[in-house]
């Protein structure tokens, strides 16, 4: 099948509005609660801090369902000979990154940092904090800088080197 048949078949179908199966398709009646202390509020997530809790249901957010399923929505590689120079300077920049980005969505966050020979890998519950640390070690240092999607939907895989 060639392409201009592909895109007949795709054109005029429903995109889904979300992709990600770990958000819920009937959405979270009222306010809900999650260990981490993310809240459903308003139809969306929040990151609330000294707040008394008020009434509500406990759930797990799509975050840290993702980080108990040990399945992530980002993947992000970072390698080269420059890499492992400023590792601790590159690492400090994803970190902050990272801590900028959860007070905006706690639905964001890293999972895990791996090292691995000559370089790291970054795994995130949410794909455009991995676009945004890719893109933001992009600026600061230059390189290359590669974003693979998959059809159906996360993970990305985000790969930077120099």
């Amino acid at each position: 099948m060639n392409n201009k048949n592909n895109r007949m078949e795709e054109q005029g179908q429903r995109t889904p509005r979300s992709l990600d199966a770990y958000q819920d398709k009937n959405g979270v009646k009222g306010t809900a609660y999650c260990a981490c202390g993310a809240v459903f509020r308003n139809k969306r997530w929040v990151q609330e801090s000294g707040e008394a809790r008020q009434e509500g249901q406990n759930i797990v957010c799509p975050a840290c369902h993702r980080i108990s399923d040990q399945n992530p929505a980002g993947i992000i590689s970072l390698s080269g000979d420059f890499y492992a120079a400023h590792e601790d300077e590159i690492n400090n920049l994803v970190n902050n990154t990272a801590q900028n980005s959860a007070a905006k969505n706690p639905l964001g966050r890293v999972m895990d940092i791996s090292k691995e020979k000559g370089g790291v890998t970054i795994t995130t519950t949410d794909v455009k904090l991995a676009q945004k640390i890719g893109r933001v070690v992009f600026k600061a240092h230059g390189g290359e800088l590669h974003y693979t999607w998959s059809h159906d939907g996360p993970p990305v895989r985000v790969t930077w080197s120099r």
